[in-house]
């Protein structure tokens, strides 16, 4: 028998064509749909709430990831052309892997139906399916089977934590204002030598400086990466192997190509880096501030959306009253996007037990800090930075050493306690 149907809740992209405020008008008519809302970007696109979302062959965050991650959510995309200029936009649609094509041109009654059509279909064959997966998988499994699971049996598997002092797999967004390219490349080139699969990221909008801190090439750049992932190709080709052995993603050739890195696209690299990397290193700029209320949530919008899917976070500072005040500014905005844990690191410190007390206790009196680390002030640190090479073994590196450890502590902590990533 064909499961019970409900009124499909459709999701239309922003377009300026007519067949948007036709099938709005017409829906609320009629019944067979509910238009559920407008999406604006691939964010709202992965995050709304909806059935079948109906995507323009114009709209600027169409792809072929987008339409796959859409449709990894058990999602329908029907696709909209404009039919006057040829197969053109049925060819882009089909190519980005739509369910569905309709001309911009077709009557809102005709898009109703083909909505019906498609999901009515899509839930029969998912009831379907389902029926046949359940009856080969209890086919497959003796009755007597310790594995075999049951109706409301509610098991998981678990996970096992590694004994390993270097953070679980994921994603480290580094902040701040005190050195943070060091820090970064430190951390990169820690985990390197422990043989760590890590990819340093240089998203910093504003003051892009991994590349020129290591002396490398400005191309491949994370513009490079993520139009290489905008059109389904490899990342192989989007980043440097450093001699040290970990990978670099180059930050903006300029400041001024901010606007070409979209937020949504930011977090999509980012994420997929995460599936081929162990740790990936992302370093954004100390800017968190929403200005959605200004009409430009872009200018600092890779920076919040890279905080937002962070594993662990770190915020570096400057050990003196102004670099204090700017450190825990910055929790403060993080914790508004992000409940991964936050662990504040202070480079250029003295060797002063009590100035390094007095920071803790500044510090932690306002937020709640995972960790508080001091990284001492080091000649060797700048010789390596005019010189573009990572700083050789000594005070700092022993350092770096143990805040990577702490780092992993933390992660674990976090992950049992159930108050951050797993």
């Amino acid at each position: 028998m064909r499961p019970t149907q409900r009124e499909p809740a459709v999701a239309l992209s922003s377009s300026q064509r007519r067949w948007v405020a036709e099938l709005m008008s017409y829906a609320r008519d009629h019944a067979g749909v509910r238009v559920v809302g407008t999406v604006l970007s691939g964010r709202d696109a992965l995050e709304s709430d909806y059935d079948v979302l109906i995507i323009d062959d114009s709209s600027s965050f169409l792809s072929q990831r987008l339409v796959g991650r859409v449709q990894a959510r058990h999602r329908i995309v029907i696709g909209v052309y404009d039919g006057e200029r040829g197969e053109i936009g049925k060819e882009k649609l089909l190519a980005a892997g739509v369910d569905d094509t309709l001309r911009a041109d077709a009557a809102p009654r005709d898009f109703l139906a083909r909505i019906r059509s498609i999901t009515e279909q899509r839930q029969f064959d998912r009831a379907f399916t389902g029926m046949v997966e359940v009856e080969s998988a209890e086919a497959a499994l003796p009755e007597d089977s310790p594995t075999r699971l049951h109706p409301g049996d509610g098991r998981t598997a678990l996970g096992v934590e590694s004994d390993s002092d270097v953070p679980g797999r994921g994603i480290i967004v580094i902040s701040g204002d005190g050195g943070v390219t060091e820090v970064s490349v430190g951390i990169a080139d820690r985990l390197a030598l422990r043989g760590e699969p890590v990819v340093l990221v240089d998203f910093d909008t504003l003051e892009p400086a991994v590349s020129q801190r290591l002396g490398l090439d400005l191309t491949p750049n994370v513009l490079t990466a993520i139009e290489s992932l905008r059109f389904g190709g490899p990342l192989d080709g989007s980043f440097l192997v450093h001699p040290e052995g970990f990978a670099v993603i180059g930050g903006l050739p300029s400041p001024r190509e901010w606007e070409a890195c979209r937020d949504d696209e930011a977090t999509d690299l980012v994420t997929e880096l995460a599936t081929a990397f162990r740790h990936v290193i992302v370093r954004v700029d100390r800017h968190l501030e929403d200005l959605a209320s200004f009409g430009s949530a872009g200018r600092f919008g890779v920076s919040r959306g890279l905080v937002a899917i962070a594993d662990l976070l770190a915020v570096v500072g400057d050990p003196s009253p102004s670099g204090v005040t700017a450190t825990l500014a910055w929790i403060g905005e993080a914790r508004t996007l992000s409940a991964a844990p936050v662990h504040v690191v202070m480079n250029r410190c003295t060797r002063s037990i009590y100035q390094k007390g007095e920071l803790v206790e500044e510090i932690t009196r306002s937020f709640h800090a995972a960790s508080v680390s001091f990284l001492p002030d080091e000649p060797r640190v700048r010789k390596a930075a005019w010189q573009g090479e990572v700083v050789p073994a000594g005070r700092f590196s022993k350092a770096l050493d143990v805040l990577v450890s702490t780092l992993g502590a933390g992660r674990r902590a976090a992950a049992v306690s159930g108050k951050g990533p797993p």
